[in-house]
């Protein structure tokens, strides 16, 4: 089994969504977060802001077989994901060792 976490700002919602059902991923969560950068120059380019503007992020999770996670995460490589958010989705795969 594989873990598969996701982390991703929330322009990408339904294009994430759509790669769990495409691969038939029967069971996901997501939850809410907000994340955070010190780096407000690289964030926001030229315009300079002293406020912490937070990014509205969702975090994923799906418990799959290792063949299923191979299939979601190379679809989520192939994917273009550039605009002008400049922070592509990042995920991660990870070995599970034991479920109960």
């Amino acid at each position: 089994m594989k873990l598969i976490v996701l982390m991703s700002l929330n322009e990408y919602k339904e294009q994430i969504r759509k790669v769990f059902v495409e691969h038939n991923v029967e069971i996901y969560s997501e939850v809410e977060v907000t994340g955070h950068t010190a780096e407000t120059i690289r964030r926001y380019g030229f315009w300079h802001s002293e406020k912490d503007l937070p990014l509205f992020s969702t975090l994923y999770f799906a418990l799959v077989p290792k063949e299923k996670a191979d299939e979601v995460m190379n679809d989520l490589e192939k994917k273009d994901w550039e605009s002008d958010i400049g922070r592509p989705p990042r995920a991660f795969q990870v070995d599970v060792e034991r479920v109960i």
